[in-house]
């Protein structure tokens, strides 16, 4: 069998990741977490992917997970493009009207026809 020579060039190239880091973050967190995300992208788009992830997890943020009846609150045709976003008013949480969280799972239960939503946030 026959070696790319796209495949070899990309091996023979320099770089292997790229990182974004925040120095601030890390001088007063330097036990704070590293996300490593093993990918095939070229270096423009690893940086762009990179940044976006760091930009994502810089603010400290909780998960919360909420159960909602019915099977049908979030569906497949909402999870193209993005994640889905939430703004949740309840009387007993701690956040705010205007903060939006952002969805991290989902799982639907046809047996009990519930759907639970670990959203995250604020962001």
């Amino acid at each position: 069998m026959a070696i790319d020579p796209d495949r070899g060039s990309f091996v023979k190239e320099e770089y292997r990741y790229e990182v974004a880091k925040d120095d601030a973050v890390a001088s007063v967190q330097p036990n704070a977490r590293k996300i490593t995300l093993q990918t095939n992208l070229d270096l423009v788009a690893a940086k762009v992917l990179a940044d976006e992830i760091l930009g994502e997890h810089k603010q400290v943020a909780q998960a919360y997970r909420v159960t909602l009846q019915g099977v049908d609150n979030v569906t497949m045709a909402d999870l193209i493009d993005s994640p889905p976003t939430f703004s949740c008013v309840f009387n007993d949480w701690p956040v705010q009207q205007t903060d939006v969280l952002r969805s991290i799972s989902i799982s639907t239960d046809y047996g009990t026809f519930t759907q639970e939503i670990t959203i995250k946030g604020p962001q």
